[in-house]
């Protein structure tokens, strides 16, 4: 079985310019997604999908293959991830690439992730094709509330009580760092993770990501930490 990995890194970000190429810990950020999916054993490609061709240097330099370069439909900023996935399949087939029969999906605004899960989910879709693909999430706060016409007003059954515990509501999870997906000879579309998803439990921290300045620095304190730790 073919499986490629796949880190979308287009250039336009807004919230924080330049995001995915912006250092971290003294590395741009996709480097940490291109290095993970280096260490994946399943993997046997590792493609940077860019409209950028600095951004395409950058994850050259940390091993990431950049056959092609996204197509400017595939890279506005109302693009979907859907988007870049026909995007891919026309690529692929334009310069004679093998379709991959699973892509994993390596969000670039994550830096950490697990190999084990990566792995776990990519046999489980190996082995079990009723399964149409695999997605990592972390638990959640499980007491949502929205607010309508100034009012505060559950998302949830709270009973008529102004405070329930936690652990007498269904644990929630929230999708995040990794999808892994059926590809090859497949037409995708906007449901392209299909109705029957693996979730791959990780550990919260793999649940940081990096949308804003507050995000980076948040990330990037964490990082700083672990480094110090490990020194010692």
């Amino acid at each position: 079985m073919i499986v490629y990995a796949i880190v979308p890194a287009r250039s336009g970000s807004k919230g924080l310019p330049n995001k995915n190429i912006k250092e971290l810990n003294g590395k741009p950020l996709i480097s940490y997604s291109i290095e993970f999916a280096k260490r994946l054993p399943s993997v046997t490609k590792v493609i940077c999908s860019t409209d950028s061709e600095l951004y395409a240097d950058i994850a050259k330099k940390y091993g990431a293959e950049v056959p092609f370069l996204r197509s400017p439909e595939a890279s506005i900023d109302t693009a979907m991830e859907q988007d870049i996935l026909i995007d891919l399949k026309a690529k692929f087939k334009e310069h004679q690439i093998p379709e991959p029969d699973l892509i994993v999906w390596l969000r670039p605004t994550f830096v950490f992730r697990n190999i084990d899960d990566i792995e776990k989910g990519i046999d489980i879709l190996k082995n079990d094709t009723s399964y149409t693909s695999a997605r990592t999430v972390v638990s959640t706060e499980n007491r949502l509330y929205k607010i309508e016409e100034q009012e505060l007003k559950p998302l949830f059954n709270d009973f008529g009580k102004s405070m329930i515990r936690r652990q007498n509501m269904p644990s929630a999870y929230t999708v995040f760092s990794t999808d892994i997906i059926r590809f090859k000879n497949k037409d995708i579309n906007d449901d392209f993770l299909g109705r029957k998803v693996f979730p791959i439990v990780s550990e919260k921290i793999c649940g940081l990501d990096i949308d804003d300045l507050f995000d980076f620095e948040v990330v990037n304190a964490v990082l700083t930490q672990m480094e110090s730790k490990n020194a010692v």
